[in-house]
């Protein structure tokens, strides 16, 4: 019986260190820069790091299970490397003007275009969909025509981007003054239920003044308490339960708007 071929995995095996980073790897490598002084990563986040480069352990020092724990050193210019490819932060953003891109551009130059790209945008979208139509119809017949129409997408592809990457700055700004309206508008709303608080406190504090006299009413109260023979007054008793019930209210709205 012939042997069956063996399925492919449908994504790469992780790299073989990953299996290093375990809580006892990272337990050990953080009382290791403790005992040399060196702040954890955390700690270096938090304050003001004025030297040109932080702090850390030296790789070849540590175990070979706690080296791959160790961040890679930051680059030192504008260049790195990722995944074997050299990227420069200082390079210009390509764009369809570009002669060494050679993209034909498929909208207007017109500066109007930046500002309202919506509907340039829903023109580029059908062409891109009616192009892959005519693809798949196009490689049901006959095959070797696909360079043709992935050409086609790729150029609609490429103007879409554009026109997008042009509309970004225009975006920052409306978002930036959306958010702005919005704390405007959080704060007038603000002052204005401290208004309302202010209207009801000046309220209650009239409706004490018209009980009994304020504060002062509530002092001479205390001394009147007790008329002759020892019997209060019954108007004196109703006053102070006015007096009671207005700083009852008071006190609630007050402690209803600090909470």
């Amino acid at each position: 019986m012939a042997e069956q071929p063996r399925m492919a995995a449908p994504f790469p095996a992780p790299p073989p260190f990953y299996k290093h980073f375990t809580k006892h790897n990272a337990t050990q490598l953080r009382q290791l820069r403790k005992e040399a002084g060196i702040p954890s990563h955390h700690d270096q986040d938090a304050t003001i790091n004025t030297s040109p480069e932080p702090r850390d352990l030296d790789t070849l020092s540590l175990p070979a299970e706690l080296r791959y724990l160790l961040p890679p050193v930051p680059p030192t210019n504008h260049q790195f490397k990722a995944f074997g490819i050299l990227h420069d932060l200082n390079a210009p953003t390509p764009a369809l003007a570009d002669p060494a891109l050679q993209i034909e551009q498929l909208y207007p130059s017109h500066p109007s275009v930046r500002l309202n790209p919506q509907s340039h945008l829903i023109s580029l979208a059908r062409s891109q969909l009616t192009t892959y139509l005519a693809l798949v119809g196009a490689m049901s017949q006959d095959a070797e025509q696909w360079p043709l129409y992935t050409g086609d997408l790729e150029t609609i592809t490429f103007n879409m981007h554009d026109l997008i990457n042009q509309y970004r700055p225009h975006q920052a700004r409306e978002t930036l003054i959306l958010g702005m309206e919005e704390r405007v508008a959080q704060m007038r709303g603000e002052i204005g239920r401290i208004g309302e608080a202010r209207g009801k406190v000046q309220q209650l504090l009239e409706g004490l003044e018209t009980a009994g006299g304020g504060l002062g009413g509530v002092e001479g109260g205390v001394g009147g308490m007790v008329g002759e023979g020892g019997v209060e007054d019954v108007a004196e008793k109703k006053r102070r339960a006015r007096q009671r019930a207005a700083w009852a209210a008071l006190e609630e709205d007050m402690g209803r708007h600090a909470d």
